[in-house]
């Protein structure tokens, strides 16, 4: 009985480091794609060496670092990627509006089934005072799945916040956004300073 079950254990292990093997073997590596774009490109195949390139980068942003970049305060709600109007400062008094533009980077997309993919954001946002003394929170202040027949690599976070609503006294303060990719799990946490007037 003992020699079946070493036996069974044995196949087992056997079967086992072989599909490990082949999974492994068919994976293809981001140089694998630049190396493949770089053969098509020799051979002036532009749109195949561009096909390769972008299955590179996918590779390469699930290594990277999540980011919030282009976070800026706008003079209105912008309404697509890359279109908004910069604040000209960060002066606000009771009457306007807080709009917030940011552009996460480096997000993960989860393939669904073929050709359908999906990326899963969530953001807490906290105003702190000039001490870093946490003032007001929401940990749900976001929580945005797509789920897309593309990778989409223009994504953008907005917001509109009265300055009204947070009952704020004049002075300095910041947000501190802390942006979660939830099929990941990367975080990252981006500030934006401004004041209060009278």
């Amino acid at each position: 009985m003992k020699t079946v079950k070493k036996i069974i254990f044995t196949g087992l292990i056997f079967i086992f480091l072989v599909s490990i093997l082949t999974i492994s073997s068919f994976a293809k590596e981001e140089k694998d794609y630049i190396d493949q774009a770089l053969k098509y490109l020799d051979e002036s195949k532009y749109n195949e060496a561009v096909g390769e390139l972008e299955e590179a980068l996918v590779l390469v942003k699930n290594k990277a670092n999540l980011q919030l970049v282009n976070l800026f305060f706008c003079n209105e709600d912008p309404q697509m990627f890359g279109i908004y109007n910069i604040r000209d400062n960060a002066e606000f008094n009771q009457n306007d509006v807080f709009y917030i533009y940011g552009e996460p980077k480096n997000y993960t997309y989860k393939e669904i089934q073929k050709d359908l993919y999906q990326l899963h954001f969530k953001a807490e946002v906290y105003i702190l005072d000039s001490k870093n003394n946490v003032l007001f929170g929401e940990m749900n202040f976001l929580d945005f799945p797509l789920t897309s027949h593309v990778r989409n690599s223009e994504i953008f976070i907005s917001a509109a916040i009265p300055v009204n609503n947070l009952g704020l006294s004049p002075g300095n303060y910041k947000f501190r956004f802390i942006l979660k990719d939830a099929l990941s799990q990367k975080t990252t946490e981006a500030f934006l300073e401004f004041s209060v007037i009278d």
